[in-house]
């Protein structure tokens, strides 16, 4: 089960940096016992599993398997899709649909609307609009704001009979910034329950460290990836998730200027924070995976802010440029 949010409040410390950007990579030298590796490709990305146990590769990709069977935006016959497919009539659905929703709404609210799920249609307009290329112009606010009026989490209404209402017609819910750390918890669980207790899970950049590497934690690095060697620093982990959210490898330029591919929920249009990536560290993925999508939109100034309300034990680097300056803001 995912740990609610109010269970990873404590406290925070701040230092600043210089290096250009920030994803994970691992540390897998010097084991004492051979450990299985195996790759996949499932749910729009690369799934990877290491654990000395060869049963846990096929135990995570099942486990993912079934779940984007529940949360595959462009699934038609997923279970979202048909959620998404009806207006104004319960929906009966999983219970893990109805926990991921419940824990989107708790993290809009937190945010103050940085991260919205209930915006697919917008997300989806920016996506086949970023595809066609060649951009002369950009969408109208008046556009933009007639996309907007189909959103709203509030018009996502969770039922005490496990059914879900969608209030607005055309509202899209898109998961699509939560739904793969959840699957990767998930998988953990499933591994535990299958009395494996040393794996590491990595999809497409979202990952979890389950127990340790041969009685060592589980070393991965927040690194720079302009240079081979660069790193901003080792983490070691057990139990814990690190996830990373940027622009540096999605964008698209326009008049001179580079566009993030992650949309502002607020506005409608492209981040315009300032910032490169964020990775986050946190004891479950699912709680990684969703804020590090909402401090890339709300920059360092929403983060500072969250984190004066909501003093965490989360480890956070968030990358920044302004101009041709780039810092690396670490907070513990």
């Amino acid at each position: 089960m995912v740990k609610k949010m109010s269970q990873i409040i404590c406290k925070r410390v701040s230092v600043a940096g210089y290096l250009l950007s920030v994803f994970c990579f691992l540390f897998l030298c010097g084991c004492a016992n051979p450990l299985h590796k195996d790759t996949f490709i499932i749910a729009g990305t690369y799934l990877e599993v290491i654990s000395k146990d060869s049963r846990a590769s096929q135990i995570v990709h099942e486990e993912f398997k079934r779940m984007e069977k529940i949360f595959n935006f462009y699934d038609k016959d997923s279970e979202l899709s048909r959620l998404n497919n009806t207006y104004n009539a319960p929906v009966k659905v999983s219970s893990e649909l109805i926990e991921v929703l419940k824990l989107s709404k708790q993290l809009n609210e937190m945010t103050d609307g940085a991260f919205d799920v209930s915006c697919g249609s917008l997300y989806n307009f920016w996506k086949e609009f970023i595809k066609k290329g060649n951009i002369k112009e950009l969408p109208s606010k008046e556009t933009i704001n007639g996309i907007l009026e189909n959103c709203g989490m509030d018009k996502i209404k969770i039922n005490t009979d496990l059914t879900v209402t969608i209030e607005r017609k055309g509202l899209k819910v898109d998961l699509g910034a939560i739904a793969k750390g959840y699957m990767v918890d998930k998988a953990a669980t499933a591994l535990k329950n299958k009395g494996i207790s040393s794996a590491l899970i990595n999809a497409g950049g979202d990952i979890y460290c389950l127990g340790t590497n041969n009685k060592n934690p589980w070393r991965v690095g927040i690194k720079n990836p302009s240079e081979i060697q660069g790193i901003i620093e080792n983490e070691d982990l057990v139990d814990e998730a690190v996830t990373t959210s940027g622009n540096y490898e999605q964008f698209f330029d326009f008049e001179g200027r580079r566009y993030s591919h992650i949309i502002d929920p607020r506005t409608g249009f492209p981040v315009t924070s300032g910032v490169i990536s964020v990775s986050v560290v946190s004891k479950n993925c699912t709680t990684a995976d969703g804020l590090a999508t909402a401090f890339f939109v709300d920059g360092i100034e929403g983060l500072n802010k969250f984190l004066s309300k909501y003093p965490s034990t989360m480890r956070i680097f968030m990358v920044t440029q302004e101009g041709k300056q780039k810092r690396v803001h670490i907070f513990r």
